[in-house]
């Protein structure tokens, strides 16, 4: 293999599951459209490896549009009954958490919302930095400021809040 290749390989490996992360906590896709999305613009990306300049934010931007478009391609031939999960019925206490930890996530400012949700597709505050244009203390102070509205919104709505009497 020759050096571009072996680039874009390594690009691949690391990047591809976390771009799949991104979309499932990002906007709440479902992981096989995640994966769809992702693999069309690790594919997309490979036709394009020697004119992108910045890969990282590019796929991510093309598989977010493509897992859209096929989000809406998918809900225009839903059936008219609801698909149901057992697995997650099966924890209640988990979805309830996800669904708190989610409305606390998507009610904070758009550029806490955006570092707080990058972080939890792993990525390290310097490469958030890099894909959103700030510096690294600038996302590390979102980060910290997203955290403590979310840790107390968890603990509001989950009733361990200082606003909340225990028996």
């Amino acid at each position: 293999m020759d050096s571009e290749s072996d680039d874009y390989t390594a690009f691949f490996q690391r990047q591809y599951p976390r771009v799949v992360a991104m979309l499932i906590a990002y906007r709440g896709f479902t992981p096989e459209i995640a994966e769809d999305a992702a693999a069309e613009a690790m594919t997309r990306l490979l036709l394009h490896w020697r004119k992108v300049s910045m890969p990282q934010a590019w796929v991510r931007t093309v598989a977010l549009r493509h897992a859209c478009l096929l989000k809406r391609k998918q809900q225009a031939v839903l059936p008219d009954r609801d698909v149901v999960d057992q697995r997650a019925v099966d924890d209640l206490a988990a979805v309830e958490l996800a669904l708190i930890a989610g409305s606390a996530v998507a009610a904070l400012p758009p550029r806490q919302r955006e570092v707080m949700t990058l972080t939890l597709v792993d990525m390290t505050p310097s490469e958030i930095a890099d894909v959103l244009g700030c510096t690294p203390e600038q996302a590390r102070g979102n980060l910290a400021h997203a955290r403590r509205a979310v840790s107390s919104a968890i603990q509001k709505e989950a009733g361990d809040g200082p606003d909340t009497q225990r028996p």
